[in-house]
């Protein structure tokens, strides 16, 4: 009889700790549990072993409901409150990631907009690459005796002014700033902290950039620089505003009212906002730079919190009406042949491609697809195409009266570029867009159609600008339009030359036009504080979304109501909507006088833990998002 072979199952176990470091043998760790309503902070023990390496800011990993994860160390303490506590198990980075300052900041960040700490650390600290802390050699430099004495910090906005070019700008403050101690510069895009780096690197201007498009190496061997204390200079994009720079002493924020300075995961929490509370926290030297100051900023400079600054400017400015709709109204074709005639010409374009939208010519119904997509046309030459599905098709017949003949709409800038070339024969034209930018005209005398910030600028300025459907710009519906339409058109019209000419195509009575004539802004920008603080919109109140199942709209509106005849919720909350975006979901919008904001976040957040307690679906939930409407938030 053959006798089995039994085979016990081995278990590794990880290695035991005996002994804890005999000096504050407690640590303070942020965990990352991966339960957002839990508790982010535990203290653990500290083995004697790994008391050297565990400093404030340093990853390691811990032994959580028995599973193995990343936290930060924010503390050492001598004693903890809990029992039995269980030892680290390693240390993940041998260089601090985090500082005391970011911690504070990390933390700040978190409870202002009502998520967990380790949601904003995984935006501030990029993810671990162990072939890059093995193959470079990083020193920690101990800049602690450089720090400046703690000072009031100031606050302005920047206005750049025609043809100020301001990247250089940017990077003369750099070398007039770095010598007091670190600086920071955050800008929205990509391809503009490229720009920057162009400028600072023709001047030999060392500096590091953080930014989410670099190669993961790449991105976690720049940050190393920075937390060890190598660079003093950073440059990226949002993420950046978390940099642990070492002696912070300048942080300037570009263009801060950009979709692009917030953050898309959760908690949602924007560059402008986080740059407030990091000054305040330690005080930094904080300049807005752009065309045109947010809403928030505006009225941050209206309460004398945010100094304006700038140099003067006139320009030539004038409005064209439109009488029927038409591209370019009769009277614009005069200054444009004369600014042809010195130099190349500007026109700042709504929208890139061809026609976002096909009706059709005979019962003017607007072309859908099958799955119900809006179809249009990406260029004159291409077929049809569902901005939905991207079905694709050489032909189009309406489904309703079944004519084939198409009336494109929605112009973009590719047909843009052919009724204007066809306006002004016999010159070169350009088209930019963010697909497809243009860094260079060769041509002198040339047409340049380009989008929002896409425009690329010539030596001297161009002869003239023209600002394509003004009135569209300011007509669209969520209440970021006009911050949109003020910036483009106030950053195109800079790129003139001083004796050039600015045609605005819209009503003469639009206040934009005085705005660029004498390049302020500050009218334009109380009146439009005037409107939403009598419509009680943001900035004078704090918003609050959250998108809901259909089903659980009307049980949260009236929890909302009897919350604040109860006195739980301040009697200045309002509920606006439900607004439905989608077949099954609708959107709820909470809004608050300022004072009640901190009050109506703590409630919210409260409501949405018990909800995660009891496992039932959470509403996605943007503390003042960009935009309140779900197209644009």
């Amino acid at each position: 009889m053959a006798s089995a072979k039994l085979r016990l199952k081995v278990q590794e176990s990880s290695r035991p700790h005996h002994d804890a470091a005999s000096i504050e043998p407690v640590a303070r760790i942020w965990v990352d549990t991966g339960v957002p309503h839990l508790e982010p902070i535990y203290d653990y023990l500290v083995p004697s072993d790994l008391d050297s390496k565990i400093t404030l800011g340093v990853r390691v990993s811990v032994n959580f409901a028995g599973r193995l994860v990343d936290g930060f160390v924010i503390q050492r303490t001598a004693s903890s409150q809990s029992r039995e506590l269980k030892f680290i198990e390693k240390v993940l980075s041998p260089v601090p990631l985090l500082n005391a300052e970011v911690i504070a900041l990390i933390n700040a960040t978190a409870g202002r907009w009502g998520g967990s700490v380790m949601d904003v650390a995984t935006s501030a600290v990029p993810p671990r690459v162990a072939t890059v802390e093995k193959t470079l050699n990083f020193s920690v430099t101990d800049t602690s005796s450089q720090k400046s004495k703690k000072r009031g910090s100031s606050h302005s906005y920047y206005l750049f002014t025609p043809s100020e070019d301001p990247f250089e700008t940017m990077a003369t403050w750099i070398e007039k700033r770095r010598s007091l101690g670190g600086v920071l510069i955050v800008l929205p895009e990509a391809r503009e902290v490229a720009l920057l780096q162009e400028v600072l690197t023709k001047r030999s201007i060392e500096h590091t950039i953080l930014d989410a498009s670099l190669p993961r190496s790449a991105r976690y061997s720049n940050y190393l620089q920075v937390a060890t204390g190598a660079s003093q200079v950073v440059i990226g994009t949002r993420g950046a505003i978390f940099a642990p720079i070492q002696n912070l002493q300048t942080m300037v924020i570009y263009r801060e009212g950009s979709q692009s300075h917030y953050e898309v995961r959760s908690p949602g929490w924007n560059t402008r906002d986080v740059s407030i509370i990091r000054s305040q926290i330690s005080g930094i030297d904080l300049t807005f730079a752009g065309f045109s100051p947010s809403s928030e900023v505006s009225l941050l400079i209206e309460r004398g919190f945010v100094t304006l600054s700038g140099k003067r400017a006139k320009m030539d400015a004038t409005a064209f009406p439109q009488s029927y709709g038409e591209l370019l109204p009769d009277r614009i074709f005069a200054p444009i042949r004369k600014a042809l005639s010195k130099g190349s010409v500007l026109f700042l374009v709504p929208r890139k491609g061809y026609a976002h939208a096909v009706a059709c010519k005979s019962c003017r119904n607007i072309a859908l697809c099958q799955c119900g997509g809006k179809i249009s046309q990406p260029s004159a030459d291409s077929g049809f195409i569902c901005s939905l599905c991207s079905a694709k098709s050489s032909t189009w017949s309406c489904a309703w009266c079944k004519s084939t003949q198409s009336v494109l709409l929605g112009r973009g800038s590719i047909r843009f570029a052919q009724e204007i070339g066809r306006a002004f024969p016999g010159f070169a034209i350009y088209t930019s867009d963010a697909e497809h930018p243009v860094k260079e005209v060769s041509e002198k005398h040339s047409l340049v159609l380009a989008t929002a910030g896409m425009a690329p600028a010539i030596a001297g300025g161009y002869q003239a600008v023209v600002i394509i459907d003004g009135d569209g710009l300011f007509a669209q519906l969520d209440l970021r339009a006009q911050e949109r339409a003020r910036e483009s058109i106030m950053q195109t019209s800079s790129l003139s030359n001083p004796q050039g000419k600015i045609c605005v195509v819209i009503d003469s009575a639009h206040p934009i036009v005085a705005a660029l004539s004498r390049w302020n802004l500050s009218p334009l920008l109380s009146r439009e504080l005037r409107e939403r603080e009598q419509a009680l919109l943001p900035p004078y109140v704090r918003a609050i979304t959250l998108d809901f199942e259909d089903s659980e709209v009307s049980t949260f509106i009236t929890g909302i109501n009897g919350a604040i005849r109860d006195g739980r919720l301040p009697p200045s909350a309002r509920i606006l909507g439900p607004n439905k975006f989608s077949p099954s979901q609708s959107r709820v919008i909470l809004t608050v006088d300022q004072e009640g904001g901190e009050e109506l976040a703590d409630f919210v957040v409260t409501y949405r833990k018990k909800r995660a307690t009891s496992k039932k679906s959470l509403p996605h939930m943007r503390i003042d998002p960009y935009s309140l409407n779900p197209s644009q938030s």
